[in-house]
């Protein structure tokens, strides 16, 4: 009998459970999970209270994105899928609330009208936008930042308006660090077919592409019913549980041996890491995964606060808003969550979700709970006039959750694996650290993982 180790019992962990599950016999292979928390499910994380469903970690999953809802359907959870009520979302900028422009990609602008009505840039600001139509490709053989591909585009004020709020906010990152080809590769394609992002885009969008922040958002994420913990439970219910081990810490891995905390080495045929990279850098002390000690990570904090329906001034229709670093505030965007997932919120209750964390931000997970709550609370009495004080609030502590895909990040990550195939061939790496911070993407990247593990015994099978 095969004998495979999965390390991890956060979603990528238990997708790639279900996916080796699916595909072997019991009887031809032994595949155990181990988790160092006292719970499955990592980031997720479903609190029911007072009527109310708060997510502490992620609220939703890109539809576009093929393998979540297969996942979802594959548990049998399709009938609670709920797609978000409102698409529509604000940058904050100059004290004030300004919708994305109609047919933006990522800030990106492909309707000119729209973006000549806008009151988020200046006139200097639109027209050096415009430029955009007759500039060259900008692809260059090396990686580039985010940052640096864009400012050249379309200039600083729109970058730090309207483009950066968006892509720094998917990643809590530095977007003149931040990789262009590991995050958003489609750009470069589109600039290198059609030279004109505006143009490429609005002509030839790729099915990878969609607009962003905008009416047409509504019904691009998905949820569901009871919350997302409703899917790392149906996982974990669905396998089973005697190869399920939590409160089982991994110490290190020699060669095919995985050492565990309390002295238990197991030989194993295959071993799945579905965990980030520093992980990865506790257990294998080898040079094939020293190129994974550059990349960063950055701690996040989300606040959600529960309000009567009176606390709130009317505010626009829309799930919420980005915060341009234009200004001094402390939270970098509020999801508006009783207009975004109605279901979630009881009749004559508000929620609101802020959200903290910056690359390079050090000592935010060191504040208290009410401190953190304090500060989104002056944030955002400033910005959409809250008043009184909250109904109570639930606040996340994600500490070291986001990796940042750093220039150059795709070129580290092809070295570590073609030497790691070559010293380690039984070692396989999963997770946000690699190709993806999603949902869908941990979902994919599980199920590569288990297919590569199943194709490796395959091939050694007698």
């Amino acid at each position: 009998m095969k004998k495979v180790i999965i390390i991890g019992g956060g979603l990528t962990g238990l997708s790639a459970a279900h996916y080796l599950n699916k595909q072997t016999s019991q009887e031809a292979v032994d595949w155990q999970l181990y988790e160092a928390d006292n719970h499955f499910g990592g980031k997720f994380n479903t609190v029911h209270r007072d009527g109310f469903i708060i997510e502490k970690g992620p609220d939703s999953f890109l539809a576009r994105k093929p393998a979540g809802l297969a996942l979802v359907d594959e548990l049998g959870l399709t009938d609670q899928l709920i797609t978000n009520a409102t698409g529509k979302s604000y940058i904050y900028h100059d004290s004030a609330l300004h919708p994305i422009p109609e047919g933006s990609v990522m800030g990106i602008p492909t309707d000119i009208r729209s973006l000549l009505e806008s009151d988020l840039l200046t006139q200097d600001g639109k027209i050096r936008a415009l430029e955009e139509l007759m500039l060259d490709a900008n692809v260059t053989e090396a990686d580039q930042s985010i940052g640096a591909f864009f400012e050249h585009r379309f200039g600083k004020e729109m970058v730090v308006r309207l483009i950066e709020p968006l892509l720094a906010g998917i990643y809590a990152g530095n977007i003149y660090e931040m990789s262009l080809r590991a995050t958003f590769p489609q750009f470069e394609q589109v600039a290198k077919e059609h030279r004109s992002l505006m143009y490429g885009l609005k002509s030839h969008r790729p099915e990878t592409v969609n607009t962003t922040g905008t009416a047409k958002t509504i019904g691009a994420f998905r949820t569901l019913a009871g919350g997302l913990s409703t899917l790392t439970d149906a996982l974990v219910d669905s396998l089973p549980v005697e190869r399920l081990h939590t409160r089982t810490k991994v110490k290190a891995i020699e060669n095919t041996t995985v050492v565990l905390e309390n002295g238990e080495r197991i030989v194993a045929d295959a071993i799945i890491i579905a965990a980030t990279h520093d992980v990865v850098l506790s257990l294998l002390d080898v040079p094939a995964v020293k190129p994974l000690a550059e990349q960063p990570m950055t701690s996040l904090a989300t606040i959600s606060l529960a309000f009567d329906s009176e606390a709130v001034p009317t505010i626009p229709e829309g799930t919420g808003f980005l915060v341009a670093r234009t200004g001094d505030y402390n939270i970098t965007a509020c999801t508006w969550v009783h207009e975004k997932w109605p279901h979630m919120v009881p009749e004559g209750k508000i929620l609101l979700r802020g959200f903290l964390g910056k690359a390079g931000q050090v000592g935010l997970l060191d504040q208290t709970d009410e401190e953190m709550a304090n500060k989104v609370q002056a944030d955002l009495k400033e910005m959409i006039g809250l008043e009184g004080e909250p109904l109570f609030y639930e606040v996340s502590r994600m500490k070291e959750a986001m990796p940042q895909y750093t220039v150059g990040h795709q070129e580290r990550l092809a070295i570590v694996e073609k030497e790691l195939k070559h010293t380690h061939p039984t070692i396989f790496l999963a997770g946000m650290s690699y190709r993806g911070v999603g949902i869908p993407d941990c979902i994919q990247a599980g199920k590569t993982a288990a297919n590569e593990a199943c194709q490796l015994m395959e091939q050694v099978m007698p």
